[in-house]
């Protein structure tokens, strides 16, 4: 069924990009053109990178109207110069939606760049429009995590928490990534009883990341982390653990690029150890191989990051058919999702963290290899692609 009205959808990035948010966003615009005959996707530039060729599995659909931004462009790397990208692009966006925006029109918009959630708000209270806020990241809470704001008791954080918590408070309807974001989006929003937070969790590949036999070395146990090497991860805590740990049976790869990579090159060569391995960043269409070269895959995210975000790759090392060695707050959506369905390790400390390294035998690799099953079970039913976006276009 063809809805009537126009939807316009709101993101910094978006195909031919393939980071994480213009892949997501990308596939959720591809089905929502299947209910909306008139959408319209309002982007900035890319970023990354600009490859504009199809494939079977990343396209975009000729129905959808594509107008892309072009702002300040600056560095990615350079806080100054990424903020002063993400306050012009909103305010780009903000006045053409301005100009073209009804009220029987839905706008739907994600959390990046994060001004846009202040300027929506804006809008619709002009236009009187439907909003719905795609909510990946939680603004300001995970700028304390990344280290841009030091204290939360500062005047600046709680400015900057009135103001998005009046912002989300405004929309029709939040759509978080997680159970735990849901309880935070509640709290944020509780001047709006009334308004609809729905859960959508991210998708697996499980059709392109298929598990394939870990071609690595046998006589040692591999953990994995591949993704951004980031502030917010909590990784060179984890090195801080790993250097601790006295067993000879584990190695450990770190597969990707990030802000804190160097540091941790640094730290390894620095206290000579020998059973981390650090591997260059991948593209999209190298995960299948990446993914499956480990016997347990490491999702982690720093303390602190409690209902901010939900690691996307987490999915994909279900279809992979891996276990999950997650570090991070009790009851985030993966610690409960490795719970709920036994497929993994979760561990909220560092010594308890400490003693599960201490204890891996290379025996543990059939129990690694059984849980595995259970992930890639997952990925074709309840995380499946075809699932999860059908819930999107339902949602929307």
């Amino acid at each position: 069924m063809i809805t009537k009205g126009r939807l316009f959808v709101v993101s910094e990035l978006f195909f031919p990009e393939e980071t994480s948010t213009a892949f997501v966003m990308t596939k959720i615009v591809n089905k929502l053109a299947e209910k909306y005959d008139d959408i319209e996707v309002v982007c900035g530039m890319p970023v990354y990178d600009n490859n504009t060729q199809k494939n079977d599995n990343y396209f975009l659909k000729d129905s959808v109207k594509v107008t892309r931004i072009e702002t300040f462009a600056g560095s990615k790397n350079n806080l100054i110069q990424r903020s002063i990208r993400f306050v012009s692009l909103s305010f780009s966006m903000f006045f053409l939606l301005l100009k073209k925006v009804k009220r029987n029109d839905t706008v739907t918009i994600v959390t990046n760049p994060a001004p846009i959630i202040l300027l929506a708000s804006l809008l619709k209270l002009l236009r009187g429009m439907k909003l719905v806020i795609l909510v990946h990241d939680v603004f300001p809470e995970n700028t304390v995590p990344a280290g841009i704001l030091k204290d939360k008791k500062s005047i600046v954080y709680k400015v900057l928490c009135t103001l998005f918590n009046k912002a989300y408070s405004s929309a029709d309807k939040l759509i978080v990534v997680g159970r735990d974001m849901a309880n935070v989006m509640k709290l944020k929003t509780a001047k709006n009883p009334n308004l609809e937070i729905e859960v959508i969790e991210n998708w697996s590949e499980n059709k392109l990341v298929i598990p394939k036999d870990n071609l690595l070395s046998t006589d040692k146990v591999v953990f994995q982390f591949a993704g951004n090497l980031g502030r917010v991860q909590g990784l060179k805590e984890l090195l801080q653990v790993i250097h601790r740990s006295t067993n000879k049976n584990t190695e450990f790869h770190f597969v990707g690029e990030g802000a804190v990579k160097q540091e941790m090159i640094e730290y390894v060569s620095d206290n000579n150890l020998k059973n981390i391995i650090f591997q260059k960043g991948y593209k999209r269409s190298e995960q299948v191989e990446i993914l499956n070269n480990t016997d347990i895959s490491i999702v982690i995210l720093s303390p602190g990051m409690f209902g901010l975000g939900v690691p996307s790759k987490t999915y994909n090392i279900l279809a992979a058919g891996k276990p999950i060695l997650y570090v991070g707050d009790k009851d985030s959506e993966v610690d409960l999702l490795i719970k709920d369905h036994e497929i993994g390790y979760s561990f909220s400390t560092d010594e308890k963290l400490l003693q599960f390294l201490d204890q891996i035998k290379l025996a543990d690799k059939e129990k690694f290899r059984i849980m595995g099953e259970r992930s890639r079970k997952l990925a074709n039913s309840i995380y499946s692609e075809e699932t999860i976006l059908q819930k999107y276009q339902d949602a929307i």
